[in-house]
């Protein structure tokens, strides 16, 4: 699927009447979404229809990236390629809220794609800075675990999901530990001041045990979202809907429920509600006939948060930061999964 655009400037009317399936006479475009971990471009569109005709008030565009280095890591990890193939084949399947598809494109050629979506714009987001409020945190992690459930130990894997990697197939192993390695340096210079000297072992050590945190080959494995955290979640009532799934990845359960609770809940709230959240999403595996036994859960939830310590740490040594609330989540984010570590003596699987 070839034939399609490449870029905002080249939507037109027509391409747009025929993915929602009306007459649109014209349109206004808005770009968004810039910050922190952005890997493509997001536009708002604002269609104008003819006389007589409804339809969205607005709906996202998603595109490649016109930058070098972004385009390279997105081809790299399979980003586009993955968020494309998850829309087309697990999206419908997942008990998660997902924006609904007007279209969804890839090229393998070119590494270019193209997504339409829903805009869940009427939805009540929450700022990660501040911290998951407990409520939207239950629900998060409830639907979470249906998603889990969903696709867990599924033999669709070698079917029409033989797209999603395993998160310890090369090279995302090796890319994450010459990301870290390359980016510890500059994240020293810039929030050093963060940096406690048992987190510091921790950082210098993590590159060569990154292979060894990111291998969930020998216990169950689903499909996990990869990179659930707050930013990415909107709220609509008890319905949670997810967006962003260029990270998306078949391994543990447990990676999506340690990166979420290590990095969108402060501190104070992960202390006094971790056991809470563990208990909550083991029982609702359990309501579906999944058996992932406590002792199991704790192993594979603490070692999924030690690894998380990369995001951090790539984020603010590897990128540029576009503005201050990308320096403040970083900082926050890091303060948070390194008080995590800590606590659940994470460090322990270090070698």
């Amino acid at each position: 699927m070839k034939q399609f655009p490449k870029t905002s400037q080249q939507i037109n009317t027509d391409w747009l009447s025929t993915c929602l399936e009306r007459t649109v006479l014209d349109f206004d475009l808005d770009q968004i979404g810039q910050g922190l971990g952005i890997m493509g471009t997001i536009h708002r569109i604002f269609p104008i229809y003819a006389p007589g005709e409804t339809g969205p008030v607005s709906i996202i565009l998603k595109s490649p990236i016109n930058h070098d280095h972004t385009r390279f890591v997105a081809r790299t990890f399979r980003l586009y390629e993955k968020e494309v193939a998850f829309y087309r084949s697990a999206a419908t399947d997942s008990p998660l809220g997902t924006p609904k598809v007007f279209a969804a494109s890839y090229d393998s050629e070119g590494d270019n794609f193209l997504l339409l979506l829903e805009d869940l714009a009427d939805a009540n987001v929450f700022n990660q800075i501040d911290g998951c409020p407990l409520p939207q945190a239950e629900i998060a992690v409830t639907s979470m675990a249906k998603h889990h459930a969903a696709f867990w130990e599924s033999k669709r894997f070698s079917k029409d999901l033989s797209w999603l990697p395993s998160g310890w197939d090369p090279p995302f192993p090796q890319a994450v530990a010459q990301g870290v390695a390359d980016s510890w340096n500059i994240f020293q210079r810039d929030f050093g001041d963060l940096v406690s000297p048992r987190i510091r072992k921790t950082a210098q050590d993590f590159p060569s045990n990154a292979a060894s945190l990111m291998a969930f080959n020998t216990g169950p494995t689903t499909l996990a979202h990869g990179d659930f955290r707050l930013d990415n979640l909107f709220f609509r009532a008890e319905n949670l809907f997810v967006i962003d799934w260029q990270i998306c990845v078949r391994t543990s359960g447990a990676y999506d429920l340690g990166y979420f609770l290590s990095q969108s809940l402060t501190t104070v709230d992960r202390r006094s509600h971790e056991k809470n959240l563990l208990d909550l999403y083991q029982k609702e595996l359990a309501e579906t006939g999944i058996d992932y036994p406590v002792d199991d859960l704790w192993r594979d939830y603490r070692r999924s948060v030690l690894f998380c310590l990369c995001y951090p740490i790539q984020a603010g040594g590897g990128i540029e930061l576009a503005n201050e609330r990308a320096v403040q989540l970083v900082a926050e984010m890091f303060g948070r999964v390194s008080s995590a570590i800590e606590d659940l003596d994470a460090d322990q699987f270090m070698t």
